[in-house]
This record gives structure tokens, sequence and C-alpha cells, in this order.
């Protein structure tokens, strides 16, 4: 066995002995390492060469990191060695790779995405600019829309446009700028802000692999700001997070994996699904021993991502409610009619898109509407109404409502494990807020925005309905220094937008949140290209790619001449298992071949 440190060969100690361990990130977040590996310093030139000159300081602070390489047979590893501990004698150090070495690295753990330049939008003119082009997202190359959005704080349309009738007889039309719209706001593409933060922090990307699917490309940020306040960067309307924060939540989000190199200052993107798939199954035949444990639930759980229930975090606007209500949907089953198809479930309730209040034809407005084939539940929701007559057998008025065929519950919980205290992550990607304006112009993307600084003193005005718009500069000084500075938005707020809206007519367009699109007279419907369901197992997003045992852990030993993939399927015994990690030992003769896994029995159909 060899071990280079900065391309220089190290002389390892006599009898020496160390454990690598091969871990499956989708259990620990982590790829490879090694406990300690002592090297000898006094009276060995070789070593003293590479690690004579450290100064002291520089290892109690944990800032001395070589480049390193583990080679020996089969086995070649390239990663970093961090020194632990020094002396005159000898030097201690830790290997890391991959995705090890890439946590352990703190170059992105200050920075954050909210203060990089993140570049701004092409005009904030209306005049420079007609709506259809400031809507259609390759006119500036899927970079940035200009879609109308409500402040909910004052109920302004912001980028409000009115439809203008051309030929009736031809059906042509457009739409022109209101003259409520001063200027323009416009919300970035999450593809286009992710690669600024790239060129930001100085790194290339290659997100290839996110191009290749491409209803991903149309995922569209809708964080935005009014026009009046002027702060058309698109950094101001992002959450106070950090680079390696950014990261982190988008890869749950995109159910896929960001690898940083940091020598080479370069960022590549895959989806795990796709990553996993490619991998070919392990058979381990070698096998000496076994032994199995049953976890508990107050001991060393299991921390195997797919079997944690995945969850959106919750938002205070007026649709979540709506979007994320899995309680409902346990609690209210007796009161769902169900259908076969989404066409059965429009044909029998399509009367209900304009209902009288007289009308007694069924009561099927005050159930939950469920279709089997798209596995989504719906209720009837008066929108508006309008008066038809008076009644004056009963001396009251008579309404026609219009109502809205709502899903419900698209964006409840990944469910794996329904015990209360089961481990659950959040997803910090949240589905926009689109709701209904007025008939004129449809539904339309809704923003509820804080005040940049939260604890700043009060003007003395009612705030909380219309927040007092402070410069960043005149709240960052007011609110002193913090450790973390206030933001606008919290979280992320997505839609997905290619620029088509379905049975749009003459309302404003909209960022899909919903995968299924309904005509307002409910005679139709359609699929949006693009779901961000997370509670449709038949789905990329929703699916699980290997459920698994949780609490069965069991340890093999077994022979092999090298160390398998550990995010392999393995097949051990007839039966097939995740593993989690793998623990290799080296001496100054090589890696043993007896090896030790832990590995977690899959869930057969």
């Amino acid at each position: 066995m060899h071990i280079y440190v900065n391309n220089k060969l190290a002389a390892l100690k006599k009898g020496t002995s160390f454990e690598y361990v091969s871990e499956n990130r989708m259990f620990s977040g982590s790829d490879g390492y090694t406990l300690t590996i002592t090297f000898p310093l006094k009276g060995c030139p070789e070593n003293i060469a590479i690690f004579g000159h450290i100064n002291r300081a520089d290892v109690v602070a944990q800032k001395v990191i070589f480049d390193c390489e583990i080679r020996d047979r089969g086995f070649y590893k390239f990663g970093s060695i961090t020194i632990t501990e020094i002396s005159e004698t000898e030097v201690k150090t830790q290997f890391l790779e991959g995705r090890s070495e890439q946590n352990f690295d703190k170059t992105f753990d200050k920075v954050y995405i909210n203060e990089l330049d993140l570049g701004e939008p092409p005009t904030t003119s209306k005049s420079s600019i007609t709506p259809s082009r400031a809507w259609y997202p390759e006119t500036y190359g899927c970079k940035y829309v200009a879609l109308p959005w409500v402040n909910d704080y004052s109920g302004n349309i912001q980028n409000k446009a009115e439809h203008i009738v051309d030929d009736v007889v031809n059906n042509r039309s457009h739409f022109e700028w209101s003259n409520e719209t001063t200027g323009l706001s416009w919300q970035p593409y999450l593809l286009h802000i992710t690669r600024k933060i790239c060129e930001a922090v100085g790194y290339t990307a290659d997100f290839s692999k996110w191009e290749e699917v491409e209803e991903y490309k149309y995922l569209l940020i809708c964080n935005t700001l009014p026009h009046a306040w002027y702060m058309p960067g698109f950094a101001n309307a992002l959450p106070h997070w950090t680079v390696e924060e950014y990261f982190e939540k988008l890869e749950l989000f995109l159910g896929g994996e960001f690898d940083f190199d940091h020598r080479g200052k370069r960022i590549s993107f895959a989806f795990t699904q796709a990553t996993l798939a490619s991998k070919s199954a392990v058979c381990l035949e070698n096998v000496v021993e076994e032994h199995s444990t049953e976890v508990k639930v107050d001991e060393d759980r299991c921390e195997y991502l797919e079997a944690k229930n995945l969850v959106y975090k919750d938002c205070d606007h007026e649709m979540w409610k709506f979007y994320s209500c899995d309680w409902f949907i346990k609690g209210w089953q007796n009161r769902v009619v169900r259908y076969n198809s989404m066409t059965e479930l429009l044909n029998a309730n399509r009367w209900l898109a304009t209902w009288s209040g007289s009308s007694q034809r069924n009561n099927n407005r005050d159930k939950i509407l469920y279709a089997a084939d798209c596995d989504a539940y719906f209720i009837v929701w008066p929108i508006s109404r309008k008066i038809v007559k008076y009644d004056f057998t009963f001396r009251r008025l008579i309404f026609e409502y219009k109502c809205r065929l709502q899903p419900i519950n698209l964006f409840g919980g990944r469910i794996v494990n329904d015990d209360e205290e089961a481990d659950q992550v959040e997803i910090e990607f949240v589905p926009a807020w689109i709701d209904d304006t007025e008939d004129k112009y449809g539904r339309v993307l809704f923003l509820s925005f804080s005040a940049y600084d939260d604890n700043s003193s009060s003007t003395g005005e009612d705030e909380s309905q219309y927040p007092f718009a402070k410069t960043i500069t005149l709240s960052s000084l007011e609110a002193g220094e913090k450790e973390k500075k206030a933001e606008y938005y919290d979280r992320i707020y997505v839609g997905w937008y290619d620029g088509a809206n379905h049975f749009i007519g003459n309302h404003l367009p909209y960022p899909n949140v919903e995968d299924i699109a309904i005509a307002d007279d409910w005679s139709n419907f359609a699929y949006v290209h693009f779901s961000m369901r997370i509670n449709d197992r038949k789905l990329r997003r929703g699916q699980i790619i290997h459920n698994i045992e949780p609490k069965m852990k069991t340890t093999f030993k077994f022979l092999a001449d090298n160390i398998p993939d550990v995010r392999s399927v393995f097949l051990i015994r007839g039966k097939r298992y995740i593993c989690e990690k793998i623990t290799a030992t080296f001496t100054e003769n090589g890696m043993s071949q007896l090896l030790k896994g832990v590995f977690y029995p899959i869930v057969e159909d």
C-alpha cells in the first residue's frame, strides 16, 4: 500500500493499521473516510518534508489540509488528509473522500446567497417590453419572466395587464400593461439562479443532467419584490441561506445530488434515482459471519433518507391549508365520493361549476371528490356569486355561485412511517400561493413578504397590513450587528411555468403548482407537464427508490478483494439488501480481505 500526500510518497509507521469506512450517503450524507492514520516524523526525512513545517496553531484551528491518494492493488481513493494531532515524533491524520471531504470544507459556510450579486432583470420599464414578451420564457433564454402577482399586504396586482380584443370575429386579442403598472418586477428561473450562485462564488457548473429532464428547466422561483421598492436584484428576494444550505435544501427538492470539486472549482449535479438505477447489483458469496439486531426507537435509529417522511415546510399563506392537509383526508374518508377517472368525476359534477342556491340535484358540493386515475382529492369551492332572482315565497335572494374544483392535499407529505415519532425531513422549496382574483383576471400568483428588519421599532403606522418599506442599508443599520441578518422571504416559493397557460382565455398568466389544470366551466382538464407532488409514489418526486426494513439491521462479515460500491443493491443469501457502510482494515501490507458491512433488507412487493 502507498499513500501520497501532496504528490509525495509518505512513509508509514511500522506496524501501522487503520480502518477505511465507505458510507452510503443516503444514510449519513458522507462517502469515504478513514479513522486515524499515523505517520512517523522523528528520524523520517520523507514525512518531515511533508509535515515538518506545520505551524502548531494552524493544527489547533484545523486549517491544515493536504491532497492525498491511497493506492493498494485494486483500491484507489483520492481526497484530502487533515491533521488531527501533531508532535515532534508523529502526526495523526484523517483521510476524507467525496462527500465526506465536501462536508469538511467550510468554503461556503459564511457566504449567503442574498448577499451575492446574482444579477438583475433586463429592464423594469413597462415601455421597453410588451406583456407577451415579458411572459414568454424564451425571450431571455429561460432566465426570468415578469408574471403578474398580487402583493398580499396591499391587494394590488403587480405587473398588471389588460386584455384588449382586436377582432371578435377572428378571435384575435392581445394584452397591454395596465395604467396601474408603473414598472415591472421579475421572477427568475431556478436553474438560472443556481448557475448565477455558482458564478458568483467563482465556480463553473455542470448541470447537464438537470437540463436533460426538460420539465425541470421551467421551475420558476416566484420570490420577487414590488417595483416601487426599486430593489430589482434577484438576491434581495432570496432567503438568508448560506451557499452550502442552498444546495443542501435544493437537493431535497430536486431529488438529486450536488458534488463540489473545490480544487477544480466545479459543481456538478445528478438525479439520485438515475444514479442508483445505473449501478449493477452486487452478489456477496463469501459471507463468513452474520449478526442481526432489532433497532429500537430510542437507540441508534436508521438514518436512511428513503425511510423518513418527506414533507414540505409549512407555509402561512391562505392556500396552504388546502395544499397540505393529511389530517383532513384521513379524518373525512366517510365523505369521499370516488370515481375511476377524472373524466368521470367532471361528467358527474359539471353542473356545480355554476351552482344555484336553489338547486338540489345532489349534495356532492359538500363532499370530497376523488379521481383514481390521477390519485387526487377535490372540493367544490365557491369563488364568486351573483343575484339571479328574489324568492318571494321564502323572502330571500337566490344567488348563482361560480365554483372552482379545487385539488386538496396535493402537497401532503410522502409518508413512509405513520408512527407519530417517525423522523421527517422538510423541503424548504415550497409550492407558491396561486389564488383567485376577480373574474376578470382569474387566478394569479400571490406573495406575502415580511419587513426586512423583523426587530426594528415601529414607525407608528399600521404595518401589519402595509409594512414600511425600507432600504437594505437603513434596515441593516437599525437592526444592529446580528448573527443572522433579516430577510424578506425565509423560504423559496416555486412554480412551474413554460409559457403555456391552460384554459387561460382573457385571464392573466400564472405559474402552475397543481399538476391538474381544470377549465373554468369544468368542461375539460389537462395534466401539467411537471408535478411538485411528493405523495404520489408513481412519480419521480414521490417515488421511494428502495423501501427497507429500518428496524432490521444486519451485520455481515465477508471476504472480498476490493470494497464493493455501497450504493448498489446487494444480493446476500437469496435476499436483497441496502448497505449503510462497509469497513475495511489496512496495514502497511495493504487491505485485509475480511470486510464488515451494515445492511438493511429491502421490503419485497
